[in-house]
């Protein structure tokens, strides 16, 4: 959710899922709309569209045609067009990505809000002590603001150094996660097991799985393709892990519920037990319309409240780094008073 592919933008994929659900809806068919988003649609996807028409036009069907592709776009898009396409049902599915992808881009939005001020007050922080550390050199005065000994041009750059080499390391983990689906699958799958993040990201991997569900089923596709079409939807490891296992569950005839138990993939009791309901009462895609709805509004408060606790993380390490060159220099300033005092 929140590491989306930088060679696939989210305003440009939203833009592209609107434009394909109007067109689909006023009867163009795919080749068609295709050729024109290669033309005028949104310019980091248009040499996309254009190899998309050359290989349509060459026989493939748009799941094919979207393979070579599928380290480029959010698995759930992949996985989704592949289901719309076998059930005829290409405009239902760019309604529902276009809606998904939305609430993703308002939730990034919202987040990198939340962020930013915590983030402005370490870069001054850091950079006040940092200055002091020089002055505190320059000058030779005989005061330790960070208790390290650091001193001089050549401390504050260790200082700052040291401070930023785990930022930057995270910053290029990121980067490099929203280049390639199956690092960011791989991070989201260890990020599960953090505090307060990992909820939120449980919260929309299961989401993207029930949206899956939901659709696979309107299709009317075999239990184990449902189950295929689902797991790859939630981009995330922990739930991959448990595929193998979920589809030969199905294979032998197991409802979906058991598939899921068997996985060991971290569903929730209470999920299981809501596919069990769904399962019975023969309303698998109504039950899974209403639970993906509920996952969507959960994550995206549980990321709020993750990026709040973050933002007061970053607070109390302000707070730290300034307080503590509060009182090595009040120490060393009660230090030299007494001194003073001692030699009169």
């Amino acid at each position: 959710m929140l590491f989306s592919s930088s060679k696939c933008p989210l305003p440009a994929l939203v833009a592209w899922c609107r434009v394909l659900k109007h067109s689909l809806g006023a009867g163009l068919d795919p080749l068609r709309i295709f050729r024109q988003q290669a033309k005028s649609g949104p310019r980091p996807l248009r040499g996309v569209a254009a190899d998309l028409v050359a290989r349509i036009e060459q026989g493939d069907s748009l799941e094919d045609a979207l393979e070579p592709y599928r380290d480029r776009f959010p698995p759930l898009f992949v996985e989704l067009v592949a289901v719309g396409e076998k059930a005829g049902r290409l405009e239902d599915t760019f309604r529902e990505l276009e809606n998904y992808y939305e609430t993703t881009l308002r939730v990034q939005r919202d987040f990198r809000s939340q962020m930013a001020y915590p983030a402005i007050q370490f870069v001054a922080a850091t950079g006040v002590i940092a200055l002091l550390i020089f002055i505190v050199g320059f000058m030779n005065l005989k005061i330790d603001p960070t208790g390290t000994g650091l001193a001089g041009g050549v401390g504050a750059v260790i200082f700052l150094v040291v401070v930023y080499i785990p930022v930057l390391a995270a910053l290029l983990l990121l980067k490099l996660s929203a280049d390639s689906v199956k690092l960011r699958a791989r991070l989201e799958g260890l990020v599960l097991w953090v505090p307060t993040w990992g909820p939120a990201l449980l919260d929309f991997a299961l989401h993207r799985f029930s949206i899956a569900l939901r659709m696979t089923t309107e299709a009317a596709l075999r239990a184990d393709k449902v189950l295929h079409y689902s797991f790859r939807a939630t981009a995330n490891t922990a739930f991959w892990r448990g595929e193998a296992r979920a589809v030969a569950v199905a294979k032998k005839g197991g409802e979906l519920h058991e598939a899921l138990r068997a996985s060991g993939a971290p569903f929730p009791e209470e999920f299981i037990e809501t596919v069990l309901v769904a399962e019975e009462a023969g309303e698998v895609s109504e039950v899974m319309e209403r639970v993906a709805e509920n996952y969507r509004t959960e994550g995206a408060r549980k990321l709020k409240n993750a990026a709040q606790v973050t933002g007061w993380a970053v607070y109390a390490l302000v707070a730290f780094l300034i307080i503590l060159a509060i009182f090595k220099i009040a120490g060393t300033y009660l230090n030299a008073l007494n001194a003073a005092g001692a030699g009169m």
